[in-house]
């Protein structure tokens, strides 16, 4: 949907200045599921969260924090995996956030800071830092030597108001991180933030405070934590905020994301309305909203959200059925669903996912029944393994099949199952017209005999290589097989008809 059509306008040119070159009239291909890593511990023991550090990617989940290495191929790669016995945290939706090295929880168990420095292969475990009793959020950002905490009015028992129910942003100077220590707080009961409402969500853009509540969301200047004033403030209230740190915050609802250009003074001016995807309600008695987390691409060229089917009893996410990807470099035509300017991919797993992070060409996601599970983007090799289970193999030999684009032309695609190369596949046919993509999306073939497959699950992986010889996993499918003579179907044979 289009907003402040003479802005938006002219601030794309602001943040996308290649697109004025731009030949497309689509958004990139959908995301594609390219690895997967099981989970290594419960779900519920602990916050949870997928952090960028260097080279490497660090993902909290229950007590175990696996470090990643970041690779091309796209194939998920465990540098190590460290089972932290000192964390304190036991909420799934406890506060976490990570800056500098260092890792932040808070929790019922207080403000708990890890040394992450030395996490690396041939180095050292998490370093429990300090852990502060009696600090209680759900809601961390950091910036500098500035800890800002916040637990969230939506979390409350009760309607947030000036009066009996207040919420407030807590000013931790963390310049020592031994002895966190409480300087200021932004206070729902103040004038500075009484016309906002209730607290809902908090980030740093540029240094400065960015705070969503249910009347408002504004913009403050912390730099002295003891008397922080406001700068810019409008009335679009907000459940959640999804920001890049810099120069793109988006104020996020069950329905709607607003995305606004942030300023280096601190000043903010809209520039896209963002909705779910009608084609995502078709079929479904249960509504559906926007999952209360989100993030922008490295390269601020895309807003990645989530879709979730809500529980009708508890109006909770009760699983996550899609990603709703919009891309900003993309005309906002309107007359289809999904819309030019959208990309709708369906999810795998039959749960709800956590910490959608942009990486590279890459989107994490924390499963609460699959681990940590990795999305490919089209810029690069996307596509698919259009085989579900081996019901669908034939004995004797069977065709795997799927499909696959890029931004170069793709000149071959390698199958593998686990570490083992089955070969390579033939690309042909016409085009893929079920695919929305910008680039031809065409069909690979490959006959395998995987009869003797030993039994247990296997995972196929999918390479392609494009025409400049970069080289990319793109797809990944986890495939259960029975043992041999089991694992596939003896196809009968058809009797002739005689006229």
């Amino acid at each position: 949907m289009r907003v402040f059509p003479r802005v938006a306008l002219a601030v794309i040119v602001l943040l996308t200045a290649p697109m004025l070159l731009a030949n497309h009239f689509q958004s990139d291909c959908p995301l594609t599921l390219v690895a997967t890593d099981p989970p290594a511990s419960n779900f519920a023991l602990s916050p949870h969260g997928i952090f960028r550090s260097g080279s490497q990617v660090f993902a909290l989940r229950g007590q175990t924090l696996t470090t990643y290495a970041l690779n091309d191929v796209g194939d998920l790669q465990v540098a190590r995996q460290d089972f932290i016995g000192s964390l304190g945290a036991r909420e799934t939706n406890g506060g976490v956030a990570f800056s500098a090295g260092y890792l932040f929880l808070s929790s019922e168990a207080g403000l708990e800071i890890y040394d992450l420095r030395g996490v690396r292969p041939g180095g050292n475990a998490p370093l429990l830092v300090s852990r502060t009793a009696d600090l209680h959020y759900r809601r961390l950002a950091v910036n500098g030597n500035i800890l800002a905490a916040l637990y969230p009015a939506s979390d409350l028992p009760c309607y947030p108001n000036s009066f009996s129910c207040v919420t407030s942003i807590d000013l931790f100077d963390i310049t020592n991180l031994a002895a966190p220590v409480r300087v200021g707080s932004i206070s729902t009961a103040t004038d500075l933030a009484r016309d906002l409402g209730g607290f809902n969500d908090i980030a740093f853009n540029f240094g400065y405070l960015v705070a969503v509540g249910t009347n408002g969301w504004a913009s403050f200047n912390v730099s002295n934590p003891a008397l922080p004033f406001r700068i810019g403030i409008v009335s679009r209230a907000g459940t959640f905020l999804v920001s890049n740190g810099t120069n793109l915050v988006g104020v996020g609802n069950r329905d709607s994301v607003l995305v606004y250009n942030f300023g280096t003074d601190g000043r903010f001016t809209p520039v896209f309305l963002y909705t779910i995807s009608q084609s995502l309600t078709i079929g479904r008695s249960n509504a559906i909203a926007f999952h209360p987390e989100a993030s922008f691409d490295e390269s601020g060229s895309r807003l990645v959200t989530m879709v979730d089917e809500i529980n009708p009893l508890t109006l909770q996410p009760a699983r996550t059925i899609a990603f709703d990807v919009f891309d900003f470099s993309t005309p906002m035509y309107e007359g289809t669903d999904p819309r030019l300017y959208e990309s709708v991919s369906m999810t795998t797993g039959d749960e709800v996912k956590w910490d959608p992070t942009s990486v590279g060409p890459y989107v994490y996601t924390v499963g609460e029944l699959t681990g940590l599970q990795s999305w490919g983007a089209c810029e690069q090799i996307a596509g698919k393994i259009e085989l579900n289970s081996v019901t669908q193999l034939s004995c004797n030999g069977a065709e795997i099949h799927g499909w696959v684009t890029g931004t170069e032309k793709i000149a071959n695609v390698e199958l593998f199952l686990d570490a083992g190369s089955l070969g390579s596949a033939s690309l042909s046919g016409v085009p893929r017209t079920d695919v929305s993509s910008r680039t031809p999306a065409l069909t690979w073939r490959i006959n395998v005999n995987l009869d003797q497959t030993a039994r247990g699950d296997h995972t196929l992986r999918a390479v392609g290589t494009d025409s400049l010889g970069n080289r990319r996993q793109f797809a990944s499918q986890r495939v259960f097989f029975p043992g041999p003579g089991q694992n596939c179907t003896q196809r009968r044979r058809q009797s002739a008809i005689h006229f």
